[in-house]
């Protein structure tokens, strides 16, 4: 979280996307309210009306993160990716 807060939340040309891997929106919601996620939570059916399917493919593990540009595309995939490509913007501003 504090990664996240420092990095991330007041960003406004990136946004943390949690791909929640839960067979259903209420186990989704749950764990993501026990974790008190500032992050937007979707679920895999929604991510896939959204058109958005070729960026935000979940095969890498639960759960799955991505960050994303003001535009909405993906610029990071996984925690770890999603933290460093943040660190390599801030250097390049």
């Amino acid at each position: 979280m504090e990664k996240y807060n420092e990095s991330i939340a007041n960003n406004s040309d990136v946004e943390m996307i949690h791909v929640s891997l839960d067979s259903d929106k209420s186990s989704a919601q749950e764990w993501a309210s026990q974790g008190a996620f500032p992050w937007l939570t979707v679920l895999p059916e929604k991510v896939e009306k959204s058109g958005l399917r070729k960026d935000y493919k979940t095969t890498s593990g639960v759960p799955e993160y991505h960050l994303v540009d003001k535009n909405g595309n993906s610029v990071a995939k996984g925690l770890s990716a999603s933290f460093a490509k943040i660190a390599e913007m801030q250097t390049q501003d």
